[in-house]
C-alpha cells in the first residue's frame, strides 16, 4: 500500500467526518442544490485546458456530491475523465453511512474504479469509531477487497484524545492482515496551548512494527488574534535511525479585515552540506495575506519564497506568485478568479497559470 493510497483514504475520512457535524444540528433541513464549476488554462499553451464541475444537493440527512473532470478530446470539446460520487446519509442520530465511488471513462463509457463505504459512530460518551472498506473490480469486473482502515478516538484523560488509525490489506489468502498504524495523541496544555503527537509505524518482513515517522507539534494562542504553531517531522535516515527531517512555523493573526499567515519549512542539507549540529536551514517560506472586501469576498496573495537551486546559499527569493480574487457576481453567486506566476529561466515571473471558479447556490 503506497503512501499517495493512504492519503486518499484519510481524505475519505475528513469528508466523512466534516459532513456528519454539519448535519447533526439539522438533519431533515433541505437544501438547494449547489454548483462549483472550475476551469483552467495555462499561459505556455503545451498543457490542456480542464474543467472541474461540482453539484452538491442535500435532503432529509442525506448529501450527495457529484464532481466531474474534463478535458478537451480528439475533436477539441471538452470530455469528462473522472467522476467521483459521494453519498452520506444518517441512518442514525450517532450514525453516518458514506460511500464514494471512483468512475473512469472509456469511449465515453464510465466506468467504476474503485468504491469506498464508510461507517462512522459516535458513542454517548464521545469516542467515535470510523471503518473504511474500499473495493476495486478486476479484470472480470467482480469487485475485490482492496483495503480496510479502521479509526477510534476516544478520551484517555481530561483534556487528552487518541486517535489509532488502522490500514489492513488482504494477503495471498484473503485474510485481511494489518499493515500499517498510526497513533496520534493531542494534549490540551491550558486554555491557550495545545501539543500533539503521532507514530506512523510498517509491519516488517518479520512481523514486527518500525517506526518510519514521528511527528511533535505545539500550537499557542498569542492574545486573541494571534497564533503559532509548530510541527516537527522525523523520518528515518540512510542508517535506519530517526532523524529530524522537517520542521514548520506557521505564524497567523487577524487585525483590521486582514489576514496575515506566514509558514515557514525547515529542512537538512538545503545547501548540500551536512549539519554537524541539530539547527535547519531554512528551505521555504510561503506568506499569504487576505484582505476582506465590501461585497463580502477578499483578495489574497500568496509568495512562495525558496532557494536559487544553482546557487543554494543565496537569500530566499520569490519563485511562485498567487493572486485570488472572490467577488459576488449575483445573489448566491460568486467567482472566483486565481493567477498563479512563476520565474523563468531569465528569472523573471510570468503568468502560468488562469483559474476561474463560479460557485452558484448554497
Amino acid at each position: 500500500m503506497t503512501p499517495e493510497r493512504i492519503a486518499g483514504i484519510c481524505f475519505c475520512i475528513v469528508i466523512t467526518s466534516a459532513v456528519a457535524t454539519g448535519q447533526q444540528g439539522n438533519e431533515t433541513a433541505e437544501q438547494g442544490p449547489a454548483t462549483n464549476v472550475i476551469e483552467r488554462t495555462y499561459s505556455a499553451g503545451d498543457l490542456t485546458h480542464w474543467r472541474r464541475v461540482q453539484t452538491r444537493s442535500e435532503s432529509g440527512g442525506r448529501e450527495v456530491v457529484v464532481e466531474t473532470s474534463e478535458v478537451p478530446d480528439v475533436e477539441g470539446k471538452l470530455a469528462p475523465i473522472q467522476e467521483t460520487v459521494m453519498e452520506t446519509t444518517r441512518t442514525a442520530p450517532n450514525t453516518a453511512q458514506t460511500r464514494y465511488d471512483v468512475f473512469g471513462f472509456a469511449d465515453r463509457r464510465r466506468r467504476l474504479l474503485e468504491t469506498t463505504q464508510s461507517l462512522r459512530e459516535t458513542q454517548a460518551n464521545g469516542e467515535t469509531s470510523t471503518v473504511h472498506n474500499t473495493w476495486a473490480p478486476d479484470l472480470n469486473g467482480r469487485l475485490g477487497l482492496m483495503s480496510r482502515q479502521i479509526e477510534q478516538t476516544r478520551s484517555t484523560a481530561p483534556d487528552v484524545r487518541q486517535t489509532d488509525t488502522t490500514l489492513l490489506v488482504p494477503r495471498f489468502n484473503e485474510t485481511l492482515q494489518e499493515t500499517e498504524r498510526t497513533e496520534y495523541t493531542e494534549r490540551r496544555i491550558n486554555p491557550g496551548v495545545v501539543q500533539h503527537d503521532s507514530t506512523h509505524l510498517v509491519r516488517d518482513i518479520n512481523g514486527r512494527w518500525q517506526p518510519i515517522e514521528t511527528r511533535r507539534g505545539e500550537a499557542r494562542e498569542i492574545g486573541a488574534s494571534e497564533r503559532i504553531e509548530e510541527d516537527t517531522i522525523q523520518r528515518r535516515d540512510i542508517n535506519g535511525k530517526l532523524a529530524v527531517d522537517e520542521k514548520t512555523v506557521t505564524r497567523r493573526s487577524n487585525a483590521n479585515a486582514q489576514n496575515d499567515v506566514v509558514i515557514e519549512i525547515y529542512a537538512p542539507y538545503v545547501d548540500g552540506l551536512p549539519r554537524s549540529d541539530s539547527r535547519l536551514p531554512l528551505s521555504q517560506r510561503v506568506h499569504r495575506t487576505t484582505t476582506a472586501t465590501a461585497d463580502g469576498g477578499r483578495y489574497t496573495i500568496e509568495e512562495v519564497e525558496g532557494r536559487n537551486l544553482v546557487a543554494p546559499n543565496d537569500p530566499l527569493r520569490v519563485i511562485r506568485r498567487t493572486v485570488t480574487t472572490v467577488r459576488q457576481i449575483g445573489t448566491d453567486r460568486w467567482v472566483t478568479e486565481r493567477q498563479v506566476f512563476e520565474r523563468d529561466v531569465n528569472g523573471r515571473l510570468r503568468l502560468v497559470i488562469n483559474e476561474t471558479e463560479e460557485r452558484a447556490g448554497g
